[in-house]
């Protein structure tokens, strides 16, 4: 077999590279990286899945309650575990809050952090209290909700998933979130990137 040097290695897309099975060794090596990047779609996959179901239950639980096809009666709601009642709850509070986060986001009173949370710029929210300190302290009363409910959220993610594990887990659904976040977010919303720089989406810093 023909050896490749370096440089046309380097220009040979990954398929090729493991077809050949060579360059130094590369073969291998890509073919670990395109294992792990599977992996990484995989679990993101799954945690916006279970995030998405939250939100599905949320909606059937708001629903006309199901009808027993026997008895012609509503069926009585299926039983739940704690921690999937409370992961609801939180669901269904954040449906509420939606408006006023969205609302202050593009008001830019809050930002998107790359942990998954809202991040309140007190240097706005100041300049808010001199004029409306009510609106301030719903912004602030707002934020404080949001926060608890997607930890909340978060928690529950990682307890229905075994390949999430404590605090490594939830930072791992946090960054995932706000990787979403950062996606649906609207122009001109502030938004911490991975690095932990700020910018506004279509802007500037």
């Amino acid at each position: 077999m023909i050896r490749l040097s370096h440089a046309l290695c380097r220009a040979v897309p990954a398929a090729l590279v493991l077809a050949l099975g060579g360059c130094s060794g590369l073969g291998g090596l890509v073919g670990t990286q395109i294992e792990v990047e599977a992996g990484q779609r995989s679990l993101e996959e799954q945690v916006l899945g279970s995030y998405e179901h939250l939100g599905e239950e949320v909606y059937v639980m708001a629903g006309v309650r199901a009808i027993d096809p026997i008895s012609g009666n509503p069926s009585p709601p299926r039983p739940m575990t704690e921690s999937e009642a409370r992961a609801l709850a939180a669901r269904r509070r954040m449906e509420f809050n939606r408006d006023d986060v969205l609302r202050f986001r593009g008001e830019g009173y809050v930002g998107e952090g790359n942990d998954g949370l809202l991040m309140a710029f007190e240097d706005e929210l100041a300049r808010l209290e001199e004029n409306d300190p009510r609106r301030a302290r719903l912004v602030r009363e707002v934020v404080q909700e949001e926060n608890e409910d997607r930890l909340v959220v978060m928690r529950r993610i990682v307890d229905t998933n075994p390949d999430l594990r404590g605090p490594e887990g939830m930072a791992v659904v946090g960054r995932i979130l706000a990787a979403r976040q950062r996606d649906e977010a609207d122009k001109g919303v502030r938004l911490q990137l991975p690095d932990g720089t700020w910018a506004v989406k279509g802007g500037g810093p």
